[in-house]
C-alpha cells in the first residue's frame, strides 16, 4: 500500500526534498515569511467545478491543486471568519477521496464536518464563499439541502461510522452497483461514544466501509488546557495512536504469510491468526481497532499524495466486505505559519490579515458572556471546595480554560462524549462535588 521510505509518517509537519514548479509558480506547502501570500493566480483550482474535472489529473498537478485549495481556503476564510485550521489540514485527503472516488454515487461524510471547507469548493460551491456562515450563504458544516455532494448532515459529532454503515447496508439490501462509503472521523470525534459502537456493529455485522481516522493530536480547543488530565490531548486514544509505528517490511511479511497460512491445516490457521494479530499490535499498535473488526492501515502521512492516492485506490478496488480503519497522521493548519504554530491552530478564527494571520476583532468594553460566566464560576469555586467544572473538548468556548488555569485540579475535561460529561457529572453529584 505505501512508500514509507520516500517520506516518514513521523516528519508530516515538513517538506523534505526539492521544490516543485508549477504553473502557478514553487509549490511551498509552509511559505517564508511574515508577510505570507499564496499563488497570484490558481489555473488548477479555476479548471475544477466538480469532481469530475478531476479525474484526468496526474500526480503532479494534483498536487499543484492541493496548493491552491489550501490558499483559497486561507484567502476565503480571511475575509469571512470561520473554521480554518481543520480544512487546512484535510486538503491532501480532500483531493485524494474526490479523485479516487465518485460523489455523490459514492459518500464521503465529514465529521467533524468543519473539516468540510476544501470539499464544498471542490463541489461546485468556491464562488459562494464570501457568504460563508452568513444568513442565506453556505453553511460551514455539511448541509444536504446545499448540496447532493453533501452525504450527510453533521455537525459537532462522533456519527459519521453509523451513518457509514446505514449507507453500506442500504447499499446492499437495494442491489446498487456502487458500494464506497468513507467516514472521515477526525479532529477529536473518535472521543465520542458512539463512534466505538459504530465500529463494533460494523466489524460484527462486517459492513464494506471505509473509516478514515483523522488523527491530528487535536482533542480539545485549545489543546494545553491546564486540566485534571494535565494539558495533553484530553483522550487516552490519542496517547494510543500517537505511539503507533510505521513498518512497511511487516505489511509484506503479513501478507505473505497469510497467503501461506490458506496453505495449511485448519487449527494450525487458527494458531497463525492469532499469532499474526498480536505481532501486528506490538509492531503497528492496530490490535485495538482489528479487535473491533476492522482491517487496519496506518498510520500513513496524510499530507503525502503520492501514498495516499494508491491507498485508496486500492482499498476501493477491494472485493472484501470487511471494513476498514485507515489511519492518517496529519497537522491541523498544515501550510499556514501562524495556524501551525498557535496554541488553538487559528481553529475557529474572525476575519485576519492574512500576510500576518492577525484576526481583526471588533473593539468592546464589555466583557464577554463566556468570561462572565468563568469569573463567576471561580468566585464560587474560591469560596467552595465542591465545585469543580467539566467540558466536553470545548474549555475556549465554553470558559473552563479560564477556570483550569485557576483551578486545573477541579478542571474536567472529557473530550467530544457529552453523554459521558452529564453522567460523570451525575456520579459526582452523588458523592456531593458540584459540578
Amino acid at each position: 500500500f505505501t512508500k514509507y521510505n520516500e517520506r516518514s509518517v513521523n516528519n508530516v509537519g515538513s517538506i523534505s526534498g526539492p521544490e516543485q514548479n508549477s504553473p502557478s509558480g514553487p509549490l511551498r506547502m509552509s511559505p517564508a515569511g511574515p508577510p505570507y501570500s499564496g499563488p497570484s493566480v490558481k489555473p488548477i483550482l479555476d479548471s475544477i467545478e466538480y469532481p469530475s474535472d478531476m479525474k484526468n489529473l496526474g500526480m503532479k498537478d494534483l498536487k499543484q491543486l492541493a496548493h491552491e485549495l489550501r490558499w483559497e481556503v486561507i484567502e476565503a476564510v480571511s475575509k469571512t471568519g470561520g473554521h480554518l485550521s481543520s480544512s487546512l489540514g484535510v486538503v491532501e485527503l480532500t483531493v485524494a477521496l474526490h479523485y479516487v472516488f465518485d460523489m455523490p454515487d459514492d459518500d464521503i461524510i465529514w465529521d467533524v464536518s468543519h473539516q468540510c471547507y476544501p470539499h464544498k469548493m471542490l463541489t461546485g460551491r468556491r464562488n459562494r464563499f464570501s457568504g460563508l456562515r452568513q444568513l442565506g450563504g453556505i453553511s460551514g458544516f455539511c448541509k444536504r439541502k446545499e448540496s447532493d455532494y453533501d452525504s450527510f448532515g453533521a455537525g459537532h459529532s462522533t456519527t459519521s461510522i453509523s451513518a457509514a454503515q446505514g449507507m453500506s447496508v442500504g447499499k446492499a439490501m437495494l442491489n446498487k452497483r456502487r458500494n464506497n462509503n468513507i467516514a472521515v472521523i477526525g479532529d477529536g470525534a473518535i472521543t465520542g461514544g458512539m463512534a466505538f459502537e459504530a465500529m463494533n456493529s460494523a466489524g460484527y455485522l462486517k459492513n464494506r466501509m471505509i473509516v478514515v481516522l483523522n488523527d491530528n493530536g487535536q482533542v480539545s480547543l485549545p489543546t494545553g488546557t491546564q486540566s485534571a488530565g494535565g494539558v495533553v490531548p484530553a483522550s487516552q486514544l490519542s496517547a494510543y495512536t500517537s505511539n503507533l509505528l510505521v513498518s512497511k517490511p511487516f505489511q509484506d511479511f503479513r501478507d505473505f504469510a497469510k497467503s501461506f497460512n490458506r496453505l495449511l491445516p485448519e487449527n494450525v490457521q487458527e494458531v497463525n491468526k492469532r499469532v499474526d494479530e498480536y505481532a501486528r499490535g506490538l509492531v503497528s499498535g492496530g490490535t485495538l481497532f482489528e479487535e473491533l473488526g476492522f482491517y487496519y492501515v496506518g498510520p500513513v502521512d496524510g499530507h503525502d499524495l503520492d501514498n495516499l492516492v494508491p491507498i485508496l485506490e486500492k482499498l476501493r478496488d477491494s472485493d472484501s466486505n470487511k471494513p476498514v480503519l485507515l489511519h492518517i497522521k496529519t497537522e491541523k493548519g498544515k501550510g499556514y505559519p501562524p495556524a501551525e504554530s498557535a496554541s488553538d491552530k487559528m481553529h475557529g478564527v474572525a476575519k485576519f490579515d492574512v500576510g500576518t494571520g492577525q484576526q481583526i476583532k471588533g473593539k468592546s468594553s464589555a466583557p464577554s458572556l463566556t468570561s462572565i460566566f468563568a469569573n463567576s464560576l471561580i468566585e464560587q469555586a474560591t469560596e467552595d471546595r465542591a465545585v469543580v467544572g467539566i467540558t466536553a473538548a470545548m474549555p475556549g468556548g465554553t470558559g473552563m480554560d479560564i477556570f483550569g488555569r485557576r483551578f486545573p485540579k477541579r478542571t474536567f475535561d472529557v473530550g467530544i462524549a457529552e453523554q459521558h460529561a452529564v453522567t460523570f457529572a451525575a456520579g459526582m453529584a452523588f458523592e456531593g462535588l458540584k459540578p
